[in-house]
């Protein structure tokens, strides 16, 4: 019981139970079989109980930690479960949603010169659409962003050693109220200066997001979950599926590029402006000391309800562009020359 196996496969559950019936064939199903799955519970009703006993007479791999209700998500199971853990790696899979038969593999193959990665981020839309989150932990933007608690990284994506974890200072452990779960998990890892993180460029996870699915039932997600598992199965499902992410990645790259010119378009613009000669010219009077000290004297002064010192910037701007201040004092406040 002690010998290491290539990797452990953890599955929180809480009410999802007949979900299970699809997301465990495939952590179940892994290319690399040399791999232990764990299922943590965490208060489950009967039903769960059912399904994960069941798979487990039929396959020796699984185990079920069949554990009551803890605080927040349970997380505090998922970390007694890793103490037993034989893993080299341990691979996380929520409960809803479905690995690609080479995720573990895929896991594997990152971690051989890292210490935390994740497959690239995709998820499923309520419509059927593809939506890809595209990250790279190797930039500094990517990595202070789930410091900042701001993950793009969902939990079936992840993956990390079991000896990185064990350095951890808490492990998995129950978040303050009013704090995503996972990010506050994954800021352990990236915390540390010593983990190296890596991200991936494949999408091996099939993602169904519970925040944008809080109207259904979960008889519409067991069907929702149960339809993308037969269709998985079809030897063309893997092509459109690829075809999808790639689509999505190019059109949101030319929204990024058009971004960019726009950006440098309006860059463009302000430099023309700033190098103007009447922003030359109201910049130099700006920078008078003379001009500063009255500034100063006028702030908080009023006259006829305005502030005295933005009458005399007013005034500043008005005779930049040549206009007479006799002239403008004759214009009534709403434009109009007085009678």
């Amino acid at each position: 019981m002690d010998e290491r196996v290539r990797a452990t496969v953890m599955i929180p559950t809480f009410d999802h139970g007949p979900m299970l019936r699809s997301s465990i064939p495939s952590a179940l199903g892994q290319t690399i079989e040399d791999i232990e799955v764990f299922v943590v519970g965490d208060g489950v009703p009967d039903i769960t109980r059912e399904i994960v006993e069941g798979f487990a007479g039929e396959d020796a791999r699984l185990r079920f930690f069949d554990n009551p209700k803890g605080p927040r998500h349970g997380e505090i199971h998922r970390h007694a479960a890793l103490g037993e853990a034989r893993g080299e790696i341990v691979c996380y899979l929520a409960d809803d949603d479905l690995w690609l038969p080479e995720h573990v593999e895929y896991m594997l193959t990152l971690l051989q010169e890292a210490d935390f990665a994740h497959a690239c981020p995709t998820r499923i839309e309520t419509a059927g659409g593809v939506f890809v989150h595209p990250g790279d932990l190797a930039l500094p933007f990517f990595r202070r962003r789930v410091l900042a608690g701001m993950s793009f990284i969902p939990l079936s994506t992840a993956a990390h050693t079991l000896d990185m974890y064990r350095r951890l200072p808490h492990g998995w452990r129950t978040a303050p109220e009013g704090t995503w779960v996972i990010p506050y998990m994954w800021q352990q890892f990236l915390s540390d200066p010593s983990c190296r993180a890596v991200s991936g460029a494949h999408s091996t996870v099939v993602h169904f997001p519970s925040t944008l699915r809080s109207e259904m039932t979960l008889e519409d997600r067991v069907a929702e979950i149960e339809l993308w598992a037969e269709r998985m199965a079809h030897e063309d499902w893997r092509q459109w599926y690829e075809d999808a992410v790639l689509d999505f990645l190019v059109r949101d790259h030319a929204r990024v590029w058009k971004v960019n010119q726009e950006l440098e378009q309006r860059s463009a613009e302000l430099d023309r402006v700033y190098a103007s000669t009447t922003w030359r010219l109201h910049a130099r009077i700006m920078a008078m000391p003379e001009v500063g000290r009255l500034i100063r004297w006028a702030a908080g002064r009023r006259v006829g309800g305005h502030r005295l010192d933005s009458l005399v910037r007013g005034g500043i701007k008005r005779n930049t562009k040549g206009a007479s201040p006799d002239r403008d004092a004759s214009r009534h406040p709403d434009g109009h020359r007085q009678g």
